[in-house]
């Protein structure tokens, strides 16, 4: 599998990867990779990216983006970075066939390894009834963990309550990841 450069205008067609997974090459060698939250223009264009990472470019894998903001005082990871269109040497997505199918993890894996071959869960709809192949216990346990904590907990801050919100979907995919790689028969 590989990613395919946004080709063409670029305003029209970011408007159509909004919660896409991109990649980000700035033409000052920095590579980002995160989720299309949206495209916006303010005197040129910028995107912004949810669940952003920085491509750490001596170990080769994807870690906290550097991408910091003064808030309250203090300086702070930005909880949704932007990047001016006029910054950015290329922006990478996957073929439109695949869109929507992988894990933000699999595609920035895809940029560094592109012989990388992601995980895929079976289809089951369990709103109807299980498939055949699916562990309905194991499907039914995790879609009560992903319910019960989409939202967080209230934490009387809007930024920790993002931040919370943020390290739970990453720990979920990382724990359905980690369950597919050893054989787990879920979506």
């Amino acid at each position: 599998m590989y990613l395919e450069r946004v080709t063409g205008r670029k305003s029209e067609a970011l408007e159509d990867l909004v919660n896409e997974a991109l990649v980000v090459e700035l033409k000052n060698g920095k590579v980002y990779g995160g989720r299309l939250d949206e495209y916006y223009y303010n005197g040129g264009g910028v995107i912004a990216l949810y669940s952003c990472k920085l491509l750490d470019q001596r170990g080769h894998r994807w870690v906290d983006h550097d991408v910091m903001v003064r808030s309250e005082g203090k300086l702070e990871a930005a909880y949704m970075p932007d990047f001016w269109l006029s910054e950015i040497r290329d922006i990478l997505v996957l073929p439109e066939e695949h869109r929507g199918e992988l894990d933000l993890d699999d595609v920035l894996q895809i940029y560094i390894d592109p012989h990388y071959t992601p995980l895929k869960g079976i289809a089951c709809d369990s709103a109807k009834e299980h498939s055949p192949e699916c562990d309905a216990r194991l499907h039914e346990a995790l879609t009560l963990l992903k319910t019960a904590t989409h939202g967080g907990f209230p934490s009387g801050s809007k930024d920790k309550d993002e931040d919370l919100e943020r390290r739970l979907e990453e720990g979920f995919a990382y724990l359905r990841r980690r369950l597919l790689t050893y054989g787990a028969r879920i979506p």
